[in-house]
């Protein structure tokens, strides 16, 4: 009674198995993916441009104080700005989930985008032409230097761009 008690349990177990396994299986390979859910919003601490360029010129104390209210200004822009590019984003990606996709409503989408992308990029342009004045001649030498790098230099779409220098 005792082997065919061992055999029942040893059987149950390998079911358990099977079944766990097909779980994986189905999970990874034929369950389609879920789309529905919304992508997490970028990090709040996230440092602007203009705070990541103000690091990298290593701006003194005094130099801060003096370009606080630029970095103020700059920054309730660019949230605002971030909101309506993210409201159309949600309207596109809401568009590309329908069986079937509408290009017109897509391409009228993409052209909302694209003005507000212009914009953001001169603002930033703006903000570091305002930047400027504040910076020691050694810092506004790197300002040209890390803008060009950054803003000037040609690159592949979607392809990798100019690396920092190191620190």
């Amino acid at each position: 009674m005792s082997t065919r008690f061992t055999q029942f349990l040893l059987a149950l177990s390998l079911l358990l198995n099977c079944f766990v396994l097909a779980g994986f299986v189905y999970r990874s390979w034929i369950a389609p993916p879920d789309l529905a859910g919304v992508p997490p919003p970028p990090p709040a601490n996230r440092p602007s441009p203009l705070e990541i360029l103000s690091q990298d010129l290593k701006l003194d104390d005094g130099q801060r104080q003096a370009a606080r209210p630029l970095f103020e200004r700059y920054a309730a822009a660019r949230r605002d700005r971030v909101r309506e590019i993210q409201k159309i984003r949600e309207q596109m990606q809401a568009e590309m989930q329908k069986p079937s996709i509408d290009t017109t409503k897509v391409d009228a989408l993409v052209d909302q985008m694209t003005p507000l992308r212009s914009s953001q990029q001169k603002e930033n342009l703006q903000a570091i032409a305002e930047l400027a004045p504040k910076l020691r001649p050694d810092q506004r030498e790197k300002l040209n230097r890390i803008v060009s790098e950054r803003y000037g230099s040609a690159r592949p779409p979607g392809g990798p761009g100019p690396r920092r220098p190191p620190q």
